[in-house]
């Protein structure tokens, strides 16, 4: 598989939209403030990033979630946003056609029902989901200010 296929299956809209809904699903009354949904694939996407979140939990902070093997990764994430970016922009307009979402200073995940990550039987899929699951519950538990300035 060349890298252009590669490319196409991880950034798949469906699978990026997927990870931006999990994280708004373990967020603190399905909501996360817009400039933070930026960071979700790009921290997601780094394996050293993507593996501490996976061990952690939903009660899982911020401050527990900077270790220096993590600060040292974030270096590069700022890096990275620009790339993400468009990615960011697409999964969300994927997400806005499958989920009633609202878009303002928040992104809201309107829906009802309680989703997770533990129904995902792909052992690869889940590990992604949960990781973006535990980041949306760290990122909603602090000011948004104080994650930027870390960040």
């Amino acid at each position: 598989m060349n890298i252009t296929q590669t490319e196409k299956i991880l950034f798949n809209p469906l699978f990026t939209s997927k990870l931006l809904m999990m994280a708004l699903a373990g967020s603190k009354n399905n909501q996360l403030k817009m400039e933070l949904i930026y960071y979700v694939l790009p921290l997601i996407y780094n394996d050293t990033i993507k593996d501490k979140l996976v061990r952690s939990t939903a009660k899982s902070t911020f401050n527990s979630f900077l270790n220096p093997e993590v600060k040292m990764e974030l270096i590069v994430i700022e890096a990275l946003l620009a790339n993400y970016r468009k990615k960011t922009k697409e999964a969300l307009i994927t997400l806005s056609n499958l989920y009633n979402i609202e878009i303002l200073d928040y992104v809201i995940l309107m829906e009802e029902q309680r989703i997770t990550y533990s129904e995902e039987i792909n052992p690869i899929l889940k590990e992604y989901y949960k990781a973006a699951f535990n980041l949306g519950s760290i990122l909603s538990k602090e000011d948004y200010k104080k994650i930027f300035f870390n960040l």
